[in-house]
């Protein structure tokens, strides 16, 4: 019965030493923008993004749809109504890991190559990604960029006469 109690108390204690060596750094005002492929005239920032990345390498974010800003309000209009049916759809999630998470150093400021890995969800589609980008510690910020393309009709969205690929820019400040 002891040994039993004893166990169980020794892995509450390293359960919560583990939870307590993990920092986290969120914002709710990060940035992710896009540009269409073939148009530069077709693009869009966001500067609302919520985004949380832990020393252990996980790494989420999420973003209303209609918190797009588009430099024409027409553009804007069919981009929610037509194309990403923001009604619908509302939300577009990440939730992944950095794969390479000890290579990133938290207490040295330094600009550190990561890839990152999980499933992107967008138009109510999930799909697995895995996107280059960096991790920069700044004076116990984390400034955290990527730069992928994504595929459009990926995710079920057929916006043709517009484009068919975006190019994506992430771009979060977490503290």
């Amino acid at each position: 019965m002891y040994t039993k109690l004893s166990l169980l108390f020794l892995f509450c204690v390293l359960s919560v030493s583990c939870l307590q060596a993990q920092k986290s750094f969120v914002t709710r005002n990060g940035q992710i923008s896009f540009v269409a492929t073939n148009d530069d005239d077709v693009s869009a920032v966001n500067n609302e993004v919520a985004s949380r990345i832990t020393t252990n390498g996980q790494i989420t974010f999420s973003l209303l749809i209609k918190s797009f800003f588009f430099q024409y309000a027409e553009m804007q209009d069919h981009f929610n109504s037509d194309y990403l049916q923001s009604n619908t759809y509302p939300r577009s999630d990440f939730k992944g890991n950095i794969t390479n998470i000890q290579s990133v150093n938290f207490s040295k400021n330094g600009i550190y190559p990561v890839t990152v890995q999980g499933n992107l969800t967008l138009h109510g589609i999930t799909k697995p990604i895995t996107v280059p980008g960096t991790i920069e510690v700044a004076d116990n910020k984390i400034v955290a960029k990527a730069r992928f393309i994504l595929v459009l009709s990926d995710f079920n969205i057929h916006a043709d006469r517009v484009a068919k690929k975006v190019a994506i820019q992430f771009n979060c400040t977490c503290q």
